[in-house]
């Protein structure tokens, strides 16, 4: 038979254990998820560093610094260049930083000695909406407006016949479309009056 005393020093060194595990274990996990700390050098002046990789279509990246520490996370609002702004993979950049809750994150970011950066060479993917327009210099539906045309000024003709001794508001072939779909529809009414009267009328007697 087991002592009383005996079963309930087990059960308290078998707790103690557990309890050491659990926390060592979260110990580690908490030690692995926090970032080193953040030497002061990192967030002083210049520094030098290549882009580590860049996402052209979601427009951030990161640096990785030539002096060492954390990488440094760089959106392309703060890139120095013209037209669509972005980072070649190991492009040489030097740039400035500051401390953010989520790391450090780039405030400038410019070429060798502030110059432009050079960019990616791949460019995001769109859908490219083609609009056909009417240019009112030459009358034809084109990708161009009037002051493009590649004619030059025209003398302001119709747009429908192509007629120059008139303009669209006042087209004859305008208008005589308009009478006849007119003359169609009084037809076309005068035929539903007369058969719905010949409907109307009652039967002869037998």
């Amino acid at each position: 038979m087991i002592n009383s005393n005996n079963q309930t020093n087990m059960e308290n060194d078998n707790g103690a254990a557990a309890n050491n595990f659990d926390d060592s274990t979260l110990q580690q996990n908490t030690m692995g998820s926090n970032r080193p700390p953040i030497e002061p050098y990192e967030t002083e002046g210049v520094r030098y560093g290549k882009c580590k990789w860049f996402n052209v279509a979601k427009g951030w990246g990161f640096i990785t610094p030539n002096d060492g520490g954390q990488e440094v996370f760089v959106h392309q609002s703060v890139i120095q260049m013209t037209g669509f702004r972005s980072l070649g993979e190991q492009e040489d950049v030097e740039f400035e930083c500051h401390l953010t809750e989520r790391g450090l994150e780039a405030t400038r970011v410019s070429g060798s000695h502030g110059s432009d950066c050079h960019g990616s060479t791949f460019r995001p993917r769109t859908k490219k909406r083609h609009r056909r327009v009417r240019c009112y210099n030459c009358g034809e539906f084109a990708n161009h407006i009037a002051s493009k045309c590649h004619l030059g000024p025209q003398p302001k003709r119709c747009h429908l016949c192509k007629q120059d001794d008139h303009l669209f508001a006042n087209c004859p072939t305008k208008q005589n479309s308009s009478n006849n779909s007119q003359q169609h529809s009084s037809k076309d009414e005068h035929s539903f009056n007369s058969e719905n009267e010949a409907n109307n009328q009652p039967g002869e007697g037998r």
